[in-house]
């Protein structure tokens, strides 16, 4: 059989489309955070003068990882300040973010204001199913004027301070006293789904991700398939198959499908464990 000259140009192009969509450019320089000694620490907080007066503050701060730190309070934006001012009462939740990426929270930084509702720390429940979500919050108020009432989000307020169902993640609720007082709880629930990087992930990257001259080791690219070299990049793979930018060519058919998507953001949630 004659190839002829167009035919080998257009092998090439699509050999060199493929190279270029798995090209080591595309990938970020991976890092375990789970080797990681960042940590932050609470230093003080002031609590609001009275209900409704967004006058309290909370001051941390940190050490380890590598600087420079950025902080957030609950789901704001990350910046370089670790005090935290203009707070009404509630439950609040810190996160340190260092240069290499690497996050860890300070959770139940409780402010309270004189005669108003107090948010003591919530009973929280892990997210135990991944493709189920089964995690809790439940509320614990005193102070103020009872009865209390509860919402989740921008849900619509209701007698109940338990919120069930939910998946890991970060949650505000919202709680009204009966004199209209409000405070805010901020609440952050784990993972600990128990999917099997053996059984469940590594037969995905095996299917979708680890081919010839793309994650295979013989490229510039990450190796997945060591076990260490997935840890290192989890973050990254979890923020890109679920994004859809990952693996390349599967992005203009919409990528992994939602279910192992969900899949690999847990066993990632659940701290890219070695099971």
């Amino acid at each position: 059989m004659k190839i002829s000259y167009r035919s080998l140009g257009l092998i090439a192009i699509i050999a060199l489309i493929f190279y270029m969509s798995c090209s080591s450019g595309d990938e970020p320089t991976p890092f375990d955070c789970n080797t990681s000694d960042l940590a932050i620490q609470f230093v003080s907080s002031t609590n609001p003068t009275a209900c409704g007066v967004n006058n309290g503050s909370v001051q941390v701060s940190a050490s380890g990882g590598q600087a420079p730190y950025q902080f957030k309070l609950d789901n704001g934006a990350f910046g370089s300040s670790s005090a935290f001012t203009n707070l009404g009462g509630g439950s609040f939740v810190v996160t340190v973010k260092d240069s290499k990426g690497c996050e860890k929270l300070l959770a139940a930084v409780v402010l309270s204001a004189p005669s108003g509702p107090s948010a003591n720390p919530p009973t929280i429940l892990s997210q135990t199913s991944c493709l189920t979500p089964n995690g809790s919050i439940t509320t614990n108020v005193t102070g103020g004027q009872p009865p209390y009432k509860y919402k989740l989000g921008s849900g619509a307020f209701g007698s109940s301070s338990e919120f069930s169902n939910l998946k890991a993640g970060n949650y505000i609720i919202t709680v009204e006293d009966n004199a209209g007082c409000t405070i805010t709880i901020n609440a952050v629930v784990p993972s600990n789904t128990g999917v099997s990087y053996q059984t469940q992930i590594k037969p995905i990257l095996e299917a979708n991700c680890i081919k010839s001259t793309c994650h295979d080791g013989s490229s510039a690219l990450p190796n997945w398939s060591n076990l260490s070299t997935v840890q290192a990049a989890a973050q990254a793979i979890k923020l890109r198959t679920g994004n859809g930018s990952m693996p390349a060519d599967q992005v203009s058919t919409g990528g992994l499908p939602q279910n192992l998507r969900d899949l690999i953001a847990c066993w990632v949630d659940d701290g890219a464990k070695n099971n």
